[in-house]
C-alpha cells in the first residue's frame, strides 16, 4: 500500500507497482481505508483476489504477504467491519500457498481489554508512532525469515545450523 490507498488502488496501480518490479514476493498493507470509506469486507476481499489474480497471471510464483488490518482509537467504531474484512483476507491466503496472512492486529491489541493500545499510536489515535511500527517489524521480519530464507542464495560453505 501507499499512503491514503485503498485495496482498488493497488488493483488499478498493481502494473506500475508491482509487475513492472518484477517482485519474487510482495508484501501488502490495504484495507484500513477501503473500510473508513464504507466499503464493505466482502469487497475488499473481491478486490484483493482480482489483485493475486492480475499479479499471478504475470508473476505466476511471486509470493505475497498481507498484513492484517489494524485496530486503531480513531477507526475503533468500524472495528468489526475490519475484523471481517481480516477474516477474509486471512481464508483467501489460506486458500493459495503462495500468499501468507500476517496477523499484527492481534498484536496491536492490549491483552486485557482488547482495545488498541493507545501507546503505539501519534496523537492522530489512527497512524502508528515508532512502538507501533516495531511490533509489525517484529512480526512480518519472523514470517518473513521463516518463508523466505529458502529462496536465498546461500554459499555452499555456509550452513544454516550454524
Amino acid at each position: 500500500g501507499f499512503g491514503g490507498s485503498t485495496m482498488m488502488d493497488a488493483l488499478y496501480y498493481a502494473e506500475r507497482l508491482v509487475i513492472a518490479s518484477r517482485p519474487r514476493a510482495v508484501l501488502l498493507y490495504e484495507g484500513d481505508n477501503d473500510i473508513a470509506l464504507g466499503i464493505s469486507p466482502a469487497m475488499v476481499r473481491r478486490t484483493f483476489d482480482a489483485l493475486v489474480a492480475k499479479i499471478h497471471q504475470a508473476l505466476p510464483h511471486t509470493r505475497l504477504y498481507v498484513l492484517a488490518i489494524k485496530p486503531s482509537i480513531a477507526r475503533w467504531t468500524v472495528w468489526p467491519e475490519m475484523r471481517a474484512a481480516n477474516r477474509l483476507l486471512k481464508n483467501s491466503c489460506e486458500s493459495n500457498p503462495l500468499l501468507t496472512y500476517i496477523d499484527v492486529a492481534s498484536l496491536m491489541l492490549s491483552p486485557d481489554l482488547g482495545r488498541p493500545r493507545p501507546e503505539i499510536f501519534t496523537a492522530d489515535s489512527l497512524h502508528m508512532n515508532e512502538k507501533g511500527y516495531e511490533i509489525w517489524k517484529a512480526e512480518v521480519w519472523r514470517i518473513l525469515l521463516e518463508r523466505e530464507i529458502r529462496y536465498e542464495p546461500v554459499a555452499p560453505s555456509v550452513r544454516l545450523s550454524d
